[in-house]
This record gives C-alpha cells, structure tokens and sequence, in this order.
C-alpha cells in the first residue's frame, strides 16, 4: 500500500454512491485486528488504493489494480465480494458506472432539452458537453499510457489502422496524417468493406502495430480483426469510450475517451483529441522522416510548376 496521506474526501470524486461504500468499508477494515487481519489488511490495501486512485482505477485490469495495491488478485476479487458484487467483474462495472457518472455532462444537457424542448439545441450547450467529454478523456487516462501508444506507433514496422461505423471517418484521417510519420501505413477501412480490409491485414505479425477505434455500438469486425492482431502477435492499441468496452480485454494498450451526447448517437469529440494527440507525439519524435517527406512533397510540386527536377 502507498505510503502518501489519506485522499482528500471533500473532492466531488468521492460524492458517488461507490466511493461513499468504498470509504465505509476502509473505515471498518482499518482497525481489523482479529484472526482475519491478514485478509482483512489486503482487503483494506485494495479499497485504500481505489481511493487514492479514483480515476485511474476504472481503467486497470485485476493484476494491474493487485499490483498497485501491493496485494493479490485474490485480494481485489474478496473485496468486491464483501461489497456485495460478483467478484472483480463487478467491482470494474462500478467502477467504469462511477467514473461515467463523473465525467459526463450529457445528462445534464438532456435535462435542459427535457426542461425546454422549445430552446432547441444551442451552440453553448455543444461546447459545454465537449469540454465535459474532453475532460472525462484527461481525467480517465494517464501519460504513461499514453506514451506507450506513443511508442508502439512509433516503432512499428507496419501500422494498421482500423475503424469501421461511427469511427470510419476518423480511422481514415488518423491513417492520412500518420503516413509521412510512420515507415508503412495501412489504411484498413478504405472501399472493399471488411472483406477488404481482413486481406489487408491478413500479413500482420509481430513487430507491427493496430490501432483500432471503436465507440458503441461496437463493430463485430472491429472485435474479431482485433483478434486475429492479437493471435498474431501484434501490438494491439485502443482507443474506445471505457474499461467495460469488448476491445479493451484484447488490446495491450487502451485509452477511454466518453462519448456520451444527449442527441447524437455518440461524441467524437474525445476521439478527435486522441488522434490529433497520437500524430504530434508521433510527429515530434520522427523528424527526420517528416522533413525527408516535406522535402520530396516540394521537390514534386516544384516539378508540376516548372517541369524540371529542383537538382537542375
């Protein structure tokens, strides 16, 4: 268990049904000093360290949550049970509920459109729901995992780039902006469909990256494309709206951006951010091939222009 000072409970982070349970059952198992203290003492290190990790909880997998609360995964799984949910499948369902409850202000939007459906949508009520969801994306993600999408972008010797339904556009932008950074890009959702795209990633092995975009309602091919990646021993990158999504059981790394919007179907707010955050790292730590394919860019539109090679 950490050794920093209990977290500050006035924040609104602990004003969620889940964090009110979670600080009652640290308070009864502090002072467990009974036949049971052993358990008792790993149950408390599991509930300290979701405390005073509120938002970077609901994205860890058991081992990750066990190893930061320098306990086992026995331990994370009895604690869920003696809160009365089923085992560690439960508690990341509360915890991912708990975080959406937080970071979300499409409900309170749709409560202004309920109040007063004659107003209409407004411009101001857009931009308060993406810095909502933009903050949801800040507080949900931490750098290192960040630096780590940064880095399998970075070193892969094939990129691939996934997204079908509502990502399609953004995979495609994503696959665009990434080519002059990236030694091999493949855009996988071009024309073709997912028939298409399952022949162009049917070469991926290891030593190359995908990274797949997926917000609800999840694409079955999106999943199975992830999984054939995965089989294959390829790096496999998220971006999708929460721990709870089917591609984060499969990918190595995973950011969660909210996609909540009480008119749309989903925000891409979130996941623009995302991709404009991968291109500048990726952008900054690959100069030499940005400069190189800046370089023949010009050399080619001075060819057009002129009709003789810039060497002449």
């Amino acid at each position: 268990m950490s050794d920093s000072p209990f977290p500050d409970l006035s924040h609104k982070v602990y004003k969620t049904p889940l964090m009110q349970r979670m600080i009652k059952v640290v308070d009864e198992l502090r002072h467990k000093t009974d036949a049971s203290g052993e358990k008792q003492t790993a149950l408390f290190k599991v509930a300290y360290f979701i405390l005073q990790n509120p938002w970077r909880s609901p994205t860890l997998n058991i081992e990750h949550l066990a190893g930061g609360a320098r306990t086992s995964t026995a331990a994370v799984n009895r604690l869920a049970n003696h809160m009365g949910m089923n085992g560690f499948t439960g508690l990341r369902e509360a915890l991912v509920q708990h975080l959406l409850e937080l970071v979300s202000p499409a409900d309170r939007v749709l409560n202004e459109l309920n109040d007063h459906p004659e107003n209409g949508f407004a411009l101001s009520q857009q931009v308060r729901l993406s810095n909502g969801n933009l903050e949801g994306l800040l507080n949900g993600n931490d750098d290192e995992q960040f630096e780590a999408m940064v880095r399998a972008v970075s070193q892969a010797e094939h990129l691939y780039i996934l997204g079908f339904g509502s990502s399609h556009y953004l995979a495609g932008l994503a696959a665009n902006a990434l080519v002059p950074h990236c030694p091999h890009v493949v855009a996988l959702n071009m024309e073709g469909g997912s028939e298409n795209a399952a022949r162009r990633l049917a070469t991926i092995s290891t030593g190359d990256t995908l990274l797949a975009l997926a917000l609800p309602p999840y694409t079955r091919d999106t999943l199975r494309m992830a999984q054939y990646a995965h089989g294959r021993g390829a790096t496999v990158l998220a971006v999708t709206d929460s721990p709870a999504s089917p591609l984060a059981e499969i990918a190595d790394h995973c950011l969660f951006t909210p996609p909540a919007h009480p008119v749309l179907r989903t925000s891409k707010v979130g996941l623009l951010a995302v991709i404009e955050a991968l291109i500048s790292a990726v952008w900054l730590r690959n100069l030499e091939p940005v400069n190189e394919s800046m370089r023949l860019a010009e050399d080619a539109l001075h060819y057009l222009r002129t009709g003789s090679d810039p060497a002449d």
